[in-house]
């Protein structure tokens, strides 16, 4: 369906390509668009919007996010760890359960009212990134730089200090509480 390699402020709606390869898309707005199970190879995509998107399954080679927002998009079991850098997402009201993040720069990522379950983290720097009322129920944390990130409105983390960098990182309660069932004691 895509018969440029460039697009400019264009908007596409409710396309189901399968196959995108070498193409650049700038300041352009995907609605409806079903990519679940499509190829994105060399693709870059600036400044861009996706709105009630399926990218479910998609596999991501080599592309570049920068300056992206998905909006109540499906974006289930991702790999966004084959993604070029610069990397520059935000997620909102989307459904990330079952994706990868590994050795990503996520600097002031914001993911905002999401559901990020099943989800790795690993290896990542995600200083100043704000996780605002997101679910993130059995998602894992290895190996992070969670400076300053902020959780407070989030649930169902289970974030071990032992394993990630918290310095400065904002929790409330009582979802804070998670800390110490990663300790060896027992609470009555």
């Amino acid at each position: 369906m895509f018969s440029k390699n460039d697009y400019w402020e264009e908007e596409f709606e409710q396309y189901t390509d399968k196959n995108l390869e070498d193409i650049e898309f700038d300041n352009c707005t995907f609605v409806k668009c079903d990519f679940s199970k499509a190829i994105f190879y060399n693709c870059k995509f600036i400044e861009c919007t996706f709105t009630d998107c399926d990218l479910s399954l998609a596999e991501l080679k080599n592309c570049v996010f920068n300056d992206v927002t998905f909006k109540k998009s499906r974006l289930l079991g991702l790999s966004w760890s084959s993604c070029s850098e610069s990397f520059d997402v935000i997620f909102d009201g989307c459904n990330l359960s079952q994706n990868s993040f590994h050795l990503l720069d996520l600097r002031q990522m914001k993911f905002l009212n999401s559901e990020i379950k099943d989800t790795g983290f690993e290896e990542c720097n995600l200083e100043k990134a704000l996780f605002d009322n997101c679910n993130l129920e059995q998602s894992v944390f290895i190996k992070n730089s969670l400076k300053k990130a902020n959780f407070e409105s989030s649930k169902n983390y289970l974030i071990d200090p032992a394993y990630n960098d918290i310095k400065g990182a904002y929790f409330s309660l009582p979802e804070a509480l998670s800390f110490l069932s990663l300790l060896p004691i027992k609470i009555k």
